[in-house]
């Protein structure tokens, strides 16, 4: 009796211990972030210069993700950083001159920022990014569904006198219309990958010079790597025809 009271204890304590170890290891939280000689190592797997790099900025977005801007021997970069299993990792690595949008948590579209970092030398001093989910009718299972088309967008200023970076909160009306569209398309499709859903909607820009004329940047696109951990999309471009 006394042995099986014993065995049971020491299996309560060893469960304990686990509990308390796969807590700590998978939920705490984050120590202070990256020196910047260990954010350009870091950077440098991808095979810049690491003598030519220049770490411009350090910002949080919440306690756990990290957009960091750098200059390179070549043009300017971003980078995407996360906190996972107790240390700071590396989620994308970018050179692309064009903004991304970086859904911080994909299920709550409050997260969801604009990224960019452009070479300022170029005739843009504004840019508008939108949202299209185009309109369109299709029958499954004897049940008809039109969807509606959307399209908003709203205007950044691309300061480039005072910064080449910068991050955007989505508008109110972006979020609220987004907080709708999910939660629809989650009750029409429940058995599907939620994230699937997700990608009927594009995201796209269009830059502006100071006479309101659109004009694309015309460096080297560049390069960029993502290890998928984090969601992470690329806003390509628009051209003014498409617009409805």
């Amino acid at each position: 009796m006394i042995q099986k009271k014993s065995r049971f204890l020491a299996i309560i304590v060893i469960f304990l211990v686990s509990a308390g170890y796969l807590y700590f290891y998978f939920f705490s939280k984050p120590t202070e972030f990256l020196k910047e000689d260990d954010l350009i190592e870091t950077i440098n797997r991808y095979n810049y210069n690491p003598d030519a790099i220049e770490i411009q900025d350090i910002i949080f977005l919440g306690d756990t993700h990290v957009f960091v801007p750098f200059i390179h021997e070549h043009g300017y970069g971003t980078s995407y950083w996360f906190w996972k299993n107790r240390k700071w990792e590396l989620a994308g690595v970018s050179t692309i001159q064009q903004p991304t949008l970086w859904k911080v948590n994909p299920k709550d579209p409050s997260t969801y920022v604009v990224l960019w970092n452009i070479n300022p030398d170029n005739l843009m001093t504004t840019f508008d990014i939108y949202l299209l989910n185009r309109r369109g009718y299709i029958v499954s299972n004897y049940v008809h569904r039109y969807t509606p088309g959307v399209q908003l967008h709203f205007s950044v200023p691309f300061e480039k006198d005072v910064k080449s970076y910068g991050v955007q909160s989505l508008p109110k009306e972006w979020i609220a219309f987004l907080d709708s569209f999910l939660k629809v398309e989650k009750s029409k499709y429940p058995t599907t990958l939620f994230s699937f859903q997700h990608s009927r909607i594009n995201y796209r820009w269009i830059p502006y010079d100071d006479n309101g004329e659109v004009s694309f940047p015309t460096f080297n696109q560049g390069t960029g790597h993502s290890t998928g951990n984090i969601n992470l999309l690329y806003i390509s471009r628009l051209l003014e025809h498409e617009l409805e």
